[in-house]
């Protein structure tokens, strides 16, 4: 792993932390009706699976509990298909998935700042 992995894990915490932010105080109905919000999440999705497209292949073998595909998978869709995106699987992506993708992130993190 190198400095630039590490660099570009810490872009991806602070987008992660950033999307789960939109969702604080919220319920699913509240999300669904609010533009703005789910504009927001998907945008910050969109940028969470474009940086995984950075992070080296090494980096990306060597951790194989990151879903690194689901994260490009999940941009690409929003990318190409953005008026089709199921908002019921990105707030389930924002409640469910990204906390445990953070707690994974910074352990990577924390890692490369031991070596």
């Amino acid at each position: 792993m190198n400095d630039r992995d590490k660099i570009i894990l810490q872009k991806i915490a602070k987008r992660i932390k950033s999307t789960i932010s939109f969702s604080d105080g919220i319920n699913y109905n509240d999300f669904v009706s609010d533009e703005r919000t789910t504009s927001a999440t998907a945008f910050m999705l969109g940028q969470i699976g474009e940086l995984v497209k950075e992070i080296s292949d090494l980096t990306q073998e060597s951790n194989p509990d990151i879903p690194w595909k689901t994260m490009r998978g999940m941009r690409n869709r929003i990318v190409h298909d953005y008026e089709n995106i199921d908002l019921n699987v990105v707030w389930r992506t924002v409640t469910e998935s990204l906390p445990e993708l953070l707690t994974k992130i910074n352990s990577l993190i924390s890692l490369l700042d031991e070596i």
